[in-house]
């Protein structure tokens, strides 16, 4: 019996024994992996932004690093920049931070520290900060399938010498999702509390929600990304562009929307304004060279209304001109 039970106990500890050296071997392969991983991803990031800088398209990352062991892998930068030469727009950032889990690395979280400076020609820059911004990606063989980008604290300015125009712009938290439908690109975009500055103005707090689909537009997430010629040529189904100014002052436009080759817009949009005589008060005491046009196109809104002050009308848009039933009210200058 004794030795029996000893025959028992020693193939217990081998099976032990086995089962350590199998965990310690699988632990040690893992390792040995990961680190093969992060070091060939740390050199095809470096020829990737080496390479990008004789093409058209070019991106920079100062002191590229791989981090994540042992359940993530993500690339970190102390800088970001990227430059499109055929649009002539540049930007630079402050750090970068990415993760992807191990089991999916198509999927990635990044977040991203300020400040930022973004450069259009001529003389168009847009300097901004912030107290957060991450971002969700999800990317196959052919570029992104959806992305998604929210931000806290949003402060900048933008400024374009050459029109005399300086905005500054501030928004407590703001959200823009953007995702393939087909061949179709959905696009959502949230702001909070946006506020603008215009010289001596600062224009009251307002939320604005944005809800489209952009036809033809699901390419811009793969390799070849946005056109330079966007937004020309692009046709677009708002399905909701809404303002809104706390208290029940609301402005909503939906309905289809087109960019001719040349910038004009046209489209046929449904207009929903709660609080008529409010948001006309409000015009015409923030930009009172507008007052008279402010008041007109108000009674025109409430007259098709009945006389209501919630009023729901039809919007034209035939090559840049705004047509409230049949008559013109506005300019929309080519884009």
């Amino acid at each position: 019996m004794a030795s029996s039970s000893r025959a028992g106990t020693s193939g217990v500890s081998r099976k032990i024994v086995w089962l350590a050296i199998a965990v310690v071997l699988a632990i040690a392969l893992y390792t040995g992996g990961w680190f093969y991983a992060a070091s060939w991803l740390k050199d095809r990031v470096t020829q990737e932004l080496a390479a990008s800088q004789q093409g058209l398209h070019s991106a920079s990352c100062s002191n590229p690093d791989v981090r994540g062991f042992p359940f993530r892998i993500g690339v970190f930068c102390d800088a970001v920049g990227f430059d499109d030469r055929p649009t002539g727009l540049s930007a630079t950032f402050g750090a970068l931070r990415s993760a992807a889990q191990v089991y999916w690395p198509g999927h990635a979280v990044v977040e991203i520290d300020g400040p930022a400076q973004v450069r259009m020609t001529p003389d168009i820059v847009f300097d901004a900060d912030w107290s957060l911004l991450h971002a969700s990606v999800v990317a196959g063989t052919d570029g992104l399938d959806r992305a998604s980008v929210a931000y806290d604290g949003l402060k900048g300015t933008l400024n374009a010498p050459s029109e005399g125009l300086t905005v500054a712009v501030s928004a407590t938290h703001g959200e823009k999702h953007v995702r393939r439908s087909g061949e179709a690109l959905d696009v959502a975009v949230s702001l909070q509390a946006l506020t603008l500055g215009l010289k001596d103005k600062v224009l009251p707090p307002v939320d604005v929600a944005l809800d489209m689909t952009i036809a033809d537009a699901a390419r811009w997430l793969s390799k070849e990304g946005v056109p330079g010629t966007v937004p020309r040529g692009t046709s677009t189904e708002l399905r909701a562009l809404s303002l809104d100014l706390g208290g029940g002052k609301t402005v909503t436009l939906s309905g289809p929307v087109s960019v001719d080759d040349e910038g004009y817009v046209s489209g046929a949009l449904d207009l929903t304004v709660e609080g008529v005589d409010a948001w006309r008060d409000r015009i015409s005491e923030l930009f009172p060279e507008t007052a008279k046009t402010a008041r007109k196109v108000a009674s025109a809104i409430k007259s098709l209304s009945g006389g209501q002050d919630r009023a729901s009308v039809k919007l034209t848009l035939r090559q840049g001109t705004v047509y409230l039933a049949f008559f013109p009210i506005g300019e929309i200058p080519p884009l």
